[in-house]
């Protein structure tokens, strides 16, 4: 399905908020932070959330981001209050119709493609920190390591199991696979960015 100019709109400010507040406050003492934060947004939230509607799609139902307004303002809160201390990365999320249409009628989507919709997310964010790392090691660009622990953090956040993040409704599907992609980030976390 075709990306509507609102939801371009919706992920185009959620992207900057989030540039922002993974910046604040280092970019007011070095101005290129936000270069490098606007580089590691552009991939990790918007490939984490076109990863869901993808798998949405690909599940047959209709997909869309949808800007929280409510929380991109408590996370420019949040970062400012806080001094950059705590991010609150969730400004929007993609909604899903759950209905799907077949030759058998309607189908609803059960918590298995939930699971699997939820964990297309941090999973990108996990293989982009992966990428952010093998070219690092080939570079030595410090901005590389940056971005690869933005996507790492997007993704731990994203694996909490609180609705609605998506790790609540991963671990709704299966307590398994969501262990296995807590522990593919604390092992990035801990050993690699």
């Amino acid at each position: 399905m075709k990306l509507q100019n609102k939801e371009i709109k919706d992920i185009v400010a959620a992207a900057a908020a989030l540039t922002f507040i993974f910046s604040y406050p280092e970019f007011l003492s070095n101005p290129s932070i936000i270069l490098i934060s606007a580089m590691a947004i552009a991939s990790g939230f918007v490939f984490h959330e076109l990863a869901h509607r993808s798998v949405a799609n690909k599940f047959g139902v209709a997909a869309r981001f949808k800007l929280w307004k409510e929380g991109l303002m408590i996370a420019l809160i949040l970062a400012i209050v806080t001094n950059g201390g705590f991010v609150f990365a969730a400004p929007g999320a993609v909604v899903i119709n759950s209905l799907r249409f077949s030759l058998r009628g309607i189908i609803s989507l059960g918590k298995r493609e939930y699971g699997i919709i939820s964990a297309a997310g941090p999973v990108t964010n996990i293989i982009l920190a992966a990428l952010f790392v093998l070219a690092y090691y080939a570079t030595a660009n410090h901005a590389l390591a940056y971005a690869a622990s933005i996507n790492v953090s997007l993704a731990l956040f994203n694996m909490i199991p609180i609705p609605p993040l998506d790790g609540s409704k991963v671990i709704s599907w299966s307590a398994a696979a969501w262990a296995t992609i807590i522990a593919v980030i604390i092992l990035f976390r801990i050993f690699l960015v």
